[in-house]
């Protein structure tokens, strides 16, 4: 039975990113990574190519694309606390089911804008979260963004292999820290902490 041309089409647009990953972990640079080197791995012509990208840095746009999109829709989600699990197990399901792909890329130098916008969104989702409360204690404010910070930096040190924590593991600590740090009510008798 001949292949439909589409099905061919998106497995080759598929196998264009995943050789792109593998040739970012390899080359540790974006940079050195040239379209006929990418097209002969993939095994390809240049044309092929050029008929799904028109460079390599749109390969990597489309693989962060696809990713913070997913993050996105989740965040549509949440309407309360409740609601902070849920993105964070949907979030850990995506990373596990794209582990490979990921793991080469941010185990690469040039992980910045991807790193930058998952923070992004870590950091929307917990914010959701909480906006239904009346009020959120400034001291909060900073356990929010060193919670986000510390998960950004969390996945990035997991892809790149220098933590032995599994995703699972890793969901489980978020979720708990996030609860302890800005979900659970704010201490009363903090003490002033104006500078």
């Amino acid at each position: 039975m001949k292949e439909n041309k589409y099905n061919s089409s998106k497995r080759t647009h598929e196998r264009i990113k995943k050789v792109f990953a593998e040739l970012l972990s390899e080359k540790k640079s974006i940079n050195k990574i040239t379209v006929a080197e990418l097209a002969s791995k993939a095994e390809i012509t240049r044309g092929t190519f050029y008929a799904h990208f028109n460079n390599v840095y749109e390969v990597a746009e489309e693989v962060e694309d696809e990713f913070i999109s997913t993050l996105e829709s989740s965040n549509n989600n949440i309407n309360g606390i409740e609601d902070f699990p849920i993105f964070l197990h949907r979030f850990f399901d995506f990373l596990a089911e794209h582990e490979e792909l990921y793991r080469q890329i941010l185990a690469s130098e040039a992980p910045m804008t991807f790193i930058n916008r998952l923070n992004l969104q870590i950091g929307q989702a917990a914010r959701e979260a909480l906006k239904n409360r009346s009020s959120i204690h400034p001291m909060q404010e900073l356990d929010i963004t060193f919670y986000i910070d510390g998960a950004t930096y969390m996945i990035l040190k997991y892809f790149r292999g220098e933590i032995s924590m599994s995703l699972d593991e890793i969901e489980w600590y978020l979720k708990e820290r996030a609860f302890e740090m800005f979900f659970k009510d704010f201490p009363t008798g903090a003490g002033d902490h104006s500078v």
